[in-house]
């Protein structure tokens, strides 16, 4: 089950959402730059990252 990975931008709460970590560093610095003009260093995302939350289908499927 891959539930991806996201991080929350600090500054608006945005959330940012990626199936891997490559992606979910560009998708956060396409984010920082467009909204914030700001240019988020990759080791923040990496630091902030947390998993995906799963489909809650996914959990009935389980069960």
């Amino acid at each position: 089950m891959d539930v991806g990975l996201e991080v929350s931008c600090p500054m608006c709460g945005g959330l940012i959402e990626a199936a891997d970590r490559d992606e979910l560093i560009r998708l956060s610095q396409l984010h920082t730059r467009d909204a914030h003009r700001y240019n988020v260093p990759a080791e923040h995302v990496l630091a902030a990252m947390t998993p995906g939350d799963t489909d809650p289908g996914q959990e009935e499927d389980a069960q």
